[in-house]
């Protein structure tokens, strides 16, 4: 029960882009400042090592890594120079189409999780498998220092059995990583139905968004399971930091 004690824990939103590089370079500020504010988890969003605005299927699966490939190698590295848990969205290699892919890696740097995205966005006019091949199973939540995890990615955030599944499995914290898009009321829904979520499973659901004028509504925000707001950004990049 460390998490009844108080654990503080990060959120970075930002917009990723189609340079890996840069994209790990700030991943790694954010990782600094997560230190110095004493947080012991820094959460990123979907799509946090790659994102291509053109040409996505080519881009995405060209851009597509093994769960050992250099991406979760250097968050691996980031995780162990800073004594920090990271979880961040990838795309992930595979046979066919890519998986959108949710790692966990813990302060030693070792990969403790991986949650593939099982319910693609196909909706409000997008098809996003037509770029991804979808998860064939629900993510089993992982002891870490903030209570044991759970993982739905985005979309998945609309189907309330998802998160109820990850509670029955034993989470006590929720994740949801998304490159949530901009539209019509589209931050309240994401606003409204994480604290849903946090309310109906009785715990706590930290949203970590990408943020890009146009693309991202940003937004992010963490609620405790009694619907409470714990913290929340608005437009921008930042770095959001409670403690649960």
């Amino acid at each position: 029960m460390q998490g009844m004690a108080g654990i503080t824990v990060s959120l970075a939103q930002f917009g990723a882009c189609e340079d890996k590089l840069a994209n790990l370079r700030r991943i790694q500020g954010y990782a600094q400042k997560t230190k110095e504010f004493g947080a012991s988890m820094l959460f990123l969003p979907e799509y946090s090592m790659f994102y291509a605005k053109m040409n996505r299927r080519s881009q995405i699966k060209q851009a597509a890594e093994p769960l050992d490939g250099p991406f979760v190698s250097a968050l691996s590295q980031m995780a162990r120079q800073y004594g920090l848990w990271l979880a961040a969205g990838m795309y992930e290699q595979s046979d066919a189409l890519p998986y959108n892919t949710v790692v966990i890696v813990d302060a030693d740097g070792v990969l403790r999780g991986a949650h593939r995205k099982q319910r693609l966005y196909n909706a409000f006019g997008y098809r996003e498998s037509d770029e991804c091949r979808a998860g064939e199973n629900s993510f089993h939540p992982v002891d870490t220092p903030v209570g044991r995890l759970g993982v739905i990615t985005c979309f998945e955030l609309r189907f309330p059995a998802l998160a109820a599944a990850q509670k029955q499995a034993g989470a006590e914290v929720l994740l949801v990583p998304a490159g949530w898009a901009v539209g019509d009321n589209k931050v309240l829904h994401w606003r409204t139905l994480l604290c849903a979520r946090a309310i109906e499973n009785n715990m706590t659901v930290l949203g970590v968004d990408q943020y890009a004028p146009g693309c991202f509504v940003g937004h992010s925000a963490a609620f405790a399971a009694n619907g409470c707001t714990l913290g929340a950004l608005e437009e921008g990049d930042g770095l959001l930091t409670i403690t649960i």
